[in-house]
């Protein structure tokens, strides 16, 4: 029993340590465009596989100089794209089997804004699919906002 007790304190805190990892590329990436203004996040799921989307509005970025970004060419937008595709299957997926639930009724992107005078970064975790665990960031300097996608599942 205490062997059992002292696994599943260790794979807790291997859960923790990856979360914070997460947690901390996410900031990195959000601070390194300055503050935003507004920011709207949703979330499915919980501890090791969710879900998420955000959008995060800022009055004016410098991007040119940011160590993340990277403008977005015609072959970018067919990668960004099949993650999309990747995400929005996940979405349909949670609609059907709850149609209220808040990443459902909020999730909210449209592909034609999507052009080669905006910004993106990919991050890609360790595993066999890079579908596995993934975060997309997408920079529409059109609009000064920001979108998240992230999925571990």
């Amino acid at each position: 029993m205490k062997r059992f007790f002292l696994l599943l304190l260790a794979l807790f805190l291997l859960m923790s340590t990856t979360a914070c990892v997460i947690q901390s590329r996410q900031e990195n990436v959000l601070h390194s465009l300055g503050t935003y203004v507004e920011k709207q996040f949703w979330t499915h799921g919980s501890f090791q596989d969710y879900t998420d989307f955000g959008k995060y509005s800022y009055s004016s970025v410098n991007i040119d100089a940011n160590n993340y970004f990277t403008p977005v060419s015609d072959a970018d937008i067919e990668t960004i794209s099949a993650f999309i595709d990747n995400f929005e299957g996940w979405i349909d997926t949670f609609r059907n089997s709850n149609s209220n639930d808040e990443l459902v009724l909020n999730y909210s992107f449209d592909r034609s804004i999507m052009d080669t005078t905006d910004y993106f970064y990919i991050y890609t975790g360790e595993y066999d699919s890079e579908f596995a665990c993934y975060d997309v960031w997408f920079f529409d300097s059109q609009t000064n906002m920001l979108y998240y996608f992230h999925n571990n599942i």
